[in-house]
């Protein structure tokens, strides 16, 4: 009898424990949402196209240098 009852105590732990983390999934779900994640592959783009960006800046620069320096000569 005894028994029974300490089996039965133990299933409805486990039941109240499946449910109770159901809930804290759904609701850690439902945070990680709204933060402002983006996955690896498109910070990885991202990245790389930030590295081509400053690498066309550089040329414009030294483009923008050697103008000026042209310039300066024709003075």
């Amino acid at each position: 009898m005894a028994a029974e009852k300490l089996q039965q105590l133990l299933n409805e732990l486990q039941q109240q424990g499946a449910v109770i983390s159901n809930d804290l999934k759904d609701a850690l779900a439902v945070a990680l949402g709204k933060l402002p994640l983006v996955s690896q592959q498109e910070f990885d783009i991202q990245a790389a196209k930030l590295a081509r960006a400053e690498d066309k800046l550089a040329q414009l620069e030294q483009q923008i240098v050697a103008l000026e320096e042209q310039l300066a000569q024709q003075r």
